[in-house]
């Protein structure tokens, strides 16, 4: 069907008219016009009689002339105005426009549906996720990272950490883009999902084929999924659906984790084993998804198969590459990966002379890679001996840390000895001038004690003495007895 525009402009009619009052406007507009042409019709009727009256032959007298020039004009004959036809009444009042009607969606109650994970992404807007936890069966939630080259789901960073928050197990996936090379594609991912924010195996989303042949998307895929293993150290899950794996991917990536979206009650047959069918994109997580009708992609796992098939735990799966330069430090294969570049023109045929000229051009640029090539050569090897030379000088330097360590050590240790005997004999005399004194003590008191024993025993012997003296009957004096 052409469009209006080629049909010509549109009729400016009140559509808020009854459909009687527009036939009749019409009706009275095509008689006014009719009307008009009539006059015109009868206006050039009475030129054209008019111009007839005032032909005249040449051979006309002039006095004959002069008179009809004096004689006044006939007026012209003019139609009666008809009078205006009353205009029918319109009725101006609005009518209230009702708003459309809202499409019935069909949607899925997770309390009625089996199924064991879902798939997120920036459409589903805010998430309750302290709401959606109330579902016990829940077992997995996929975020969406990146896509393509450099974009990232700005939901992405506020979803997994929410998650991992409320005790989800999560994983990421990247939407694979057919307008980027895979290398630039896997960096733009392992700078947003990082391994220790992880509980999933990684995935990646195929789901587009243009530009590219089938063959050149599976070289992309296997170079993504490659740079993948190096960098988590395992092998990534192909999201893809049925038709679209049997018709581009198939054999190629039968021994990867397959994940499976067929939208319809039958369970996907692609001839391999997969692990998670992906079986509606509409199931009702309201009100804890807000955004895209609070609808969400529901997957459940094949027959067999449980959340161990898929889980990643980053000490457990140990990367060969700790780092992305290292990734991606490996060659492509520039026919089958660099897709958007197209093919060079072949040149034209060129004259000897011309040709010539390349040939020397040709030896000019050989002979300057070469230079550079010497060149960089020796750069090279003499950076290699200037970090051999400072190799060297910091194991030199740190031998001669550790031998004045061990001297300072050394040092310290006789130092402490030197106390130490200093202290001892510090003692030593301490204990033997106590010793001493003691000495001294028990050496007075021992004379004190013989005194006193020695006045004792003499004055014993003066009382025997007198006693003696008298019972003999002699007279003596107390120092006489002493004298005895």
């Amino acid at each position: 069907m052409l469009p209006m525009a080629a049909y010509g402009a549109p009729q400016t009619t009140d559509i808020k008219k009854p459909t009687r009052v527009r036939v009749k406007d019409k009706n009275s507009k095509n008689d006014d016009k009719n009307n008009k042409n009539d006059k015109k019709d009868d206006n050039r009727q009475n030129d054209k009689q008019a111009g007839k009256k005032d032909a005249k032959p040449a051979t006309q007298p002039v006095q004959k002339k002069e008179e009809e020039a004096k004689k006044p004009e006939p007026k012209p004959a003019t139609a009666e105005p008809k009078p205006a036809e009353p205009k029918p009444v319109v009725d101006t009042a609005k009518k209230p426009v009702e708003p459309p009607k809202p499409k019935v969606r069909s949607t899925l109650n997770p309390a009625n549906t089996q199924f064991d994970g879902i798939d997120i992404s920036k459409h589903q807007g805010s998430i309750d996720w302290a709401e959606l936890k109330k579902n016990s069966k829940i077992k997995f939630v996929y975020i969406k990272a990146t896509e393509g080259s450099d974009y990232i789901d700005p939901r992405y960073q506020e979803n997994i950490r929410n998650a991992r928050k409320h005790g989800f197990k999560v994983g990421s996936y990247h939407f694979l883009s057919t307008r980027s090379s895979a290398t630039t594609q896997f960096k733009n991912f392992i700078t947003t999902a990082k391994r220790e924010d992880q509980d999933l195996l990684p995935v990646i989303d195929v789901e587009k084929l243009s530009p590219w042949t089938s063959q050149q998307l599976r070289d992309s895929i296997k170079v993504f999924a490659d740079l993948l293993e190096d960098y988590y150290g395992c092998k990534p899950m192909i999201y893809t659906s049925e038709k679209f794996f049997t018709k581009n991917l198939g054999r190629a990536f039968a021994d990867y984790p397959l994940f499976i979206a067929k939208y319809n009650s039958n369970q996907p047959n692609i001839g391999y084993k997969w692990i998670i069918w992906q079986f509606a994109d509409n199931g009702s997580f309201k009100p804890a998804v807000k955004g895209n009708y609070g609808e969400v992609d529901m997957s459940r796992f094949n027959k067999g198969c449980t959340i161990n098939d898929i889980i990643y735990t980053p000490g457990k799966h140990k990367p060969k590459n700790t780092s992305v330069r290292d990734a991606v430090d490996r060659k492509e294969k520039p026919a089958s990966i660099n897709m958007t570049e197209q093919k060079a023109k072949e040149a034209p045929k060129m004259s000897k002379k011309q040709q010539e000229e390349a040939k020397k051009k040709a030896e000019k640029e050989n002979k300057a890679k070469e230079r550079n090539k010497k060149l960089a050569e020796e750069e090279a090897k003499k950076k290699a001996e200037a970090e051999k030379k400072a190799k060297q000088k910091a194991e030199q330097q740190k031998r001669e840390q550790a031998r004045q360590q061990a001297r300072e050590e050394e040092a310290k240790k006789e130092a402490e000895q030197k106390a130490k005997r200093k202290a001892e004999a510090q003692k030593a005399r301490e204990q033997k001038a106590q010793r001493n004194a003691a000495n001294k003590k028990s050496a007075k008191k021992s004379a004190n004690l013989l005194n006193t024993s020695s006045s004792k025993l003499s004055q014993s012997q003066r009382n025997d003495s007198i006693r003696n003296a008298k019972y003999k009957g002699r007279k003596t004096n107390k120092s006489s007895a002493d004298n005895d």
